[in-house]
C-alpha cells in the first residue's frame, strides 16, 4: 500500500513538474486560439509557447501570424528564455511590419535586455542594448501609445548610468585621479537627466573640486546639491559645515 501511494505521488510530482497538458486533437483554429490564449493569461508560458507554435505549423497561411510570434516572443520572455524571445519579436518587426504588434514588439525586446541586466558595477552589455532597442522604438514609432512605458524604461536605463559614472568618479576620486573623476561625475550630471543619483554627484563634484583646491566651484555644487536635492537634516548639516569650511 505504502509502495503504490510513493509511486502514485510521484506521477503527481512529475505531471505537475511537466505542466498541463493540451490535447488538440479534433479542435479547429479558433477553438486552438482559445486555448494558447487560456495558457498565456494563466502563464503557463511553456504551453502557450507550444500551442501557438502549433498554431504556426498547422495554419501557416492564417492572418494573425503576427500575433502568434508576439504571443511566443512573451512566452518566451516569461520562460526566461531571452534570446527566444528575442528572435520572436524581431521577426515581427522585420516580417510584419505594418502588425499592430510591431512598436510592442520593439518595446518588449528593450524591456527583454532590461531583464538581463547586471549591478551596475558590472557588465553594462544588456543594458546599453536596452537603450539601443528604446532609442529605435522612439525613432520607429512615435505615435505608439507605449510612448509613455517607453520613456519611464528610459529613465530607468539612464539612471542605471548614471550610477555607474557616479561609481567609476568616485572610484578616481580615492585615488587622487581627479581629472579622470571628473570626466565620470560631469558625465552622471550632464547625460542622464534627473536621477536618483543626483545629490551623491553633486557633494562628490563638490568634494572633487575641494581636493584640487577650486573652493568657488566646490562651494557652487555644495549649494546646489542643498538647494536642489531633497536631502535629510544630517546631510545638509554635513555640506553647511564643509561650506563653512571653505
Amino acid at each position: 500500500m505504502r509502495t503504490n501511494i510513493a509511486a502514485l505521488l510521484a506521477v503527481l510530482v512529475l505531471v505537475a513538474a511537466c505542466g498541463r497538458s493540451y490535447n488538440t486533437t479534433g479542435m479547429n483554429l479558433e477553438q486552438v486560439e482559445a486555448l494558447a490564449d487560456e495558457a498565456f493569461l494563466d502563464s503557463d508560458f511553456s504551453g502557450a509557447s507550444r500551442l501557438y507554435t502549433e498554431l504556426m505549423f498547422m495554419y501557416p497561411g492564417s492572418s494573425r501570424i503576427d500575433f502568434y510570434l508576439y504571443r511566443l516572443g512573451m512566452s518566451e520572455a516569461g520562460n526566461r528564455f531571452w534570446a527566444d524571445a528575442l528572435f520572436y519579436f524581431d521577426r515581427v518587426e522585420r516580417e510584419y511590419t505594418r502588425s499592430s504588434w510591431a512598436d510592442d514588439c520593439a518595446y518588449q525586446s528593450a524591456r527583454v535586455w532590461w531583464e538581463q541586466r547586471h549591478d551596475y558595477r558590472k557588465d553594462l552589455t544588456p543594458v546599453l542594448n536596452c537603450r539601443a532597442e528604446l532609442e529605435s522604438f522612439f525613432n520607429d514609432y512615435p505615435g505608439s501609445s507605449l510612448f509613455g512605458d517607453a520613456g519611464s524604461l528610459m529613465g530607468d536605463v539612464n539612471n542605471h548610468l548614471a550610477w555607474r559614472a557616479l561609481f567609476i568618479g568616485q572610484f578616481y576620486a580615492r585615488r587622487a585621479k581627479y581629472d579622470a573623476s571628473l570626466l565620470y561625475l560631469r558625465e552622471a550630471l550632464n547625460d542622464y537627466g534627473d536621477t536618483d543619483c543626483m545629490a551623491d554627484v553633486l557633494i562628490s563634484l563638490g568634494d572633487v573640486y575641494t581636493a584640487k583646491g577650486n573652493e568657488y566651484t566646490a562651494r557652487e555644487f555644495y549649494r546646489r546639491a542643498i538647494d536642489e536635492c531633497d536631502l535629510n537634516e544630517e546631510q545638509i548639516a554635513e555640506l553647511q559645515s564643509k561650506l563653512g569650511e571653505l
